[in-house]
């Protein structure tokens, strides 16, 4: 099977791509399509953060529809991550990029890329727009109160927009192939977690209320987190923000 031909569409400045994308599905456009800016003045990352956007970096957003069931989609963002691990790969070789569930993508580390995934029942009976918004550091990094950022110009990897998207999109392409719309997900799995932090790695969830520590011990066969504790419980994790170590300082 191979995917649809997908559509770059460049925009000077946005509010916000996924925005954007989501009002394009739902106007009646399926996707496969990129709504790429050269900067965002509203920029969105999970849990409502702002993005900071200055240009430079790359800003992307893509709109696909499928009649799939929202959480055999939610899938997506492994295939995400995937794609953004590749690219960054081809541009900055050597740099080693992990990936830390459920989106980050760290180098050395340090959080370099985001991905906030967003659906909506589509206008076509049955179906929903999905659309994957993807934040990458080329140029320039913000300053995070709760953990470290990078870019790959602080790599010594400096990159255009349009040629990471170029990247990108072709990776995204090959791995929603790989994907099948769900039926591949195991292959998406088993690729996912030998890009991933070391097994083992000590781990903080903040999920609402709730504090949670204990050690990475992969990805149950739905996609969500294991954490193991001290006295060998093995607990599921479908939600939250994730830490390395210890758990970021109150207010951060």
């Amino acid at each position: 099977m191979h995917p649809v031909p997908t559509t770059i569409e460049w925009l000077d400045s946005v509010g916000s791509t996924n925005e954007e994308a989501m009002q394009r599905g739902a106007s009646g456009a399926t996707g496969p399509l990129w709504i790429a800016a050269c900067e965002q003045t509203g920029g969105r990352g999970r849990s409502g953060r702002n993005w900071v956007s200055p240009p430079g970096n790359l800003y992307a957003s893509l709109l696909l529809t499928y009649a799939q069931p929202i959480m055999t989609l939610a899938q997506l963002a492994f295939v995400s991550a995937l794609a953004v691990h590749e690219t960054i790969t081809r541009l900055a070789p050597g740099s080693k990029p992990k990936l830390k569930w459920p989106n980050d993508l760290l180098v050395g580390g340090a959080k370099i890329s985001g991905i906030l995934i967003e659906s909506q029942s589509a206008p076509q009976n049955g179906a929903h727009n999905v659309v994957v918004g993807i934040g990458l550091n080329l140029a320039h990094h913000p300053t995070l109160a709760d953990r470290q950022a990078t870019s790959l110009a602080a790599l010594g990897h400096p990159a255009d927009p349009a040629q990471a998207l170029a990247h990108l999109a072709k990776a995204f392409d090959a791995w929603r192939v790989v994907w099948a719309e769900g039926n591949g997900f195991s292959h998406i799995r088993s690729a996912w977690l030998a890009r991933a932090l070391d097994l083992g790695t000590e781990l903080t969830v903040k999920a609402g209320q709730d504090v949670i520590s204990g050690r990475f011990r992969g990805l149950d066969t739905d996609g969500a987190m294991l954490l193991g504790s001290p006295s060998g419980h093995e607990r599921r994790i479908t939600f939250g923000d994730v830490h390395i170590g210890d758990p970021p300082q109150a207010g951060a």
